[in-house]
C-alpha cells in the first residue's frame, strides 16, 4: 500500500515535470512564431509604403499554389 502511494507520487510527479516542460516548449515555440510574424508584418507595411511594386511582387510570390513554383 505505502509502495503504490509513492510510486503514484513519483509517477505524477515526473509526468507533471513532463507536460510543463512540453506545454513550455510548445509556448516558447508559438511566442517566437508571434514575434516573427509581428516583425513580419512591420516589414511588408514599410515595404508596401515605401515601393508598392515590390510589395505586390511579394504578394504575388506567397499567393503562388505549390504546383505553380516548378
Amino acid at each position: 500500500m505505502l509502495r503504490t502511494i509513492f510510486f503514484l507520487g513519483v509517477a505524477l510527479i515526473v509526468f507533471g515535470l513532463a507536460f510543463g516542460l512540453i506545454f513550455g516548449l510548445a509556448m516558447f515555440v508559438l511566442g517566437i512564431a508571434i514575434k516573427v510574424l509581428i516583425v513580419g508584418a512591420i516589414a511588408y507595411g514599410v515595404i508596401h509604403l515605401i515601393s508598392p511594386d515590390t510589395a505586390a511582387m511579394i504578394r504575388g510570390r506567397c499567393q503562388r499554389k505549390s504546383f505553380d513554383r516548378f
